[in-house]
């Protein structure tokens, strides 16, 4: 185990992990929300902790993506994300943190960024297929420093 205290994850978990990110980003910037949702448990929760809102249970994520939808009529729509560290609490369990830059694309292919997040997900096997249980979402700049180098 490395001096950080974090565990070291085989390379075929890192692998699936990066594969789940690509395939739920893609759903969410389809703006496919049920697509989206359905890759969080039954009982999935998102943490919008910069402004306080925690969004219970895939029928909640789906409303309310819904009700955001028109912020992105028109754009293309783009999840960037990067640094991943995953920590695997046990052998259906892992915890992963990374960095997020969101963007917008205009149809003339003028491009407006979202502000930068730190996100902390549990993913969870469920009859082996990963599943988000629950996601925090950190705004840079607005909350305390929390993504740590070890």
């Amino acid at each position: 185990m490395p001096a950080n205290g974090m565990g070291v994850i085989a390379v075929s978990v890192y692998i699936e992990v990066l594969t789940f990110y690509a395939r739920q980003m893609r759903l969410l910037d389809a703006l496919d929300v049920e697509g989206y949702a359905n890759t969080f448990t039954e009982d999935g929760v998102t943490d919008h902790a910069h402004r306080g809102e925690k969004i219970e249970g895939r029928a909640a994520m789906i409303a309310g993506a819904k009700h955001a939808l028109p912020r992105y009529a028109g754009v293309a729509v783009r999840h960037w994300n990067d640094h991943y560290l995953v920590d695997e609490v046990d052998e259906n369990t892992l915890n992963v943190t990374y960095c997020s830059l969101v963007t917008r694309t205009d149809a003339e292919g003028a491009v407006t960024f979202e502000p930068t997040f730190f996100i902390e997900d549990v993913l969870v096997r469920v009859d082996g297929k990963l599943l988000t249980r629950s996601r925090t979402i950190h705004r840079d700049g607005q909350a305390k420093q929390v993504a740590q180098a070890s």
